[in-house]
């Protein structure tokens, strides 16, 4: 990492580009006037006093009033501890204040609503999402073994032990050896055709689906992998009673 590395992550911490430089240019000369910072953190000097005004709110300088003016950067582990609070408040008052306003215009009708998740991270987190929602039964089908691993796995072991029936369905013996191994019951079914390409099959509590697909020559457009997934809509439960007559 550079020093404009070092520069545009601190802005993900919530400082502007000058104050982000200016604080790097300080960190390399400990106590400087506004003219000595310009000349090696990228910052005209113009711009120096409004950056140096900032990082003075919030904590991270010290000013020495004089002509010139002078500026020290506080301790990094000062810095650090600062910045994280703020930005750990910052982020907990944006999502309480989501809590507050979600729900507050009139709901959609969205009762047969299908849905599309891009991405395998992504998909692990709508799997594991909608596992944790389950009441009564899971059933999830796979042929590859790193896609019942990490935190799918561990989704499932613990709905399991919350006493939901968890079943996992797989043509490959790896997946239901891994199954076996989770405690989970394991059964063995017929490989999907190659040209579908199926990632993982899953079914919660009868009324909620998810099918992904990984790419095939004849489904360039699909990255890593995507998938389609509806809850408590009559489209699931029709797909889940075709899912659970597949495989169980």
């Amino acid at each position: 990492m550079d020093d404009a590395d070092a520069a545009a992550a601190l802005t993900e911490l919530g400082l502007s580009t000058y104050a982000a430089r200016t604080f790097v240019g300080l960190q390399k000369l400990g106590v400087a006037s506004a003219s000595e910072i310009a000349q090696v953190a990228d910052v005209p000097r113009s711009q120096v006093y409004g950056a140096a005004d900032e990082l003075e709110e919030l904590g991270l300088i010290d000013v020495q009033e004089g002509s010139p003016t002078r500026y020290r950067p506080v301790d990094i582990d000062e810095a650090r501890e600062l910045l994280y609070d703020r930005l750990h408040s910052t982020t907990e008052g944006a999502f309480d204040h989501l809590e507050t306003v979600r729900g507050q215009q009139a709901p959609t009708d969205d009762r047969e609503a299908i849905w599309t998740t891009e991405g395998r991270e992504n998909v692990t987190a709508r799997v594991t999402s909608l596992v944790a929602g389950a009441d009564e039964r899971v059933l999830f089908a796979t042929s590859r073994p790193s896609l019942l691993s990490g935190d799918v796995a561990d989704g499932l072991a613990d709905a399991d032990a919350a006493g939901v029936d968890v079943i996992v369905a797989s043509a490959d013996a790896a997946v239901r050896e891994a199954a076996s191994e989770a405690g989970l019951s394991a059964v063995a079914v017929a490989d999907a055709t190659p040209e579908l390409s199926v990632g993982r099959v899953l079914l919660v509590d009868d009324d909620t689906v998810l099918l992904s697909v990984r790419p095939t020559a004849e489904m360039q457009s699909v990255a890593d992998e995507s998938a389609f997934w509806s809850d408590g809509t009559g489209f699931a439960r029709v797909l889940a009673a075709v899912i659970r007559q597949a495989f169980v």
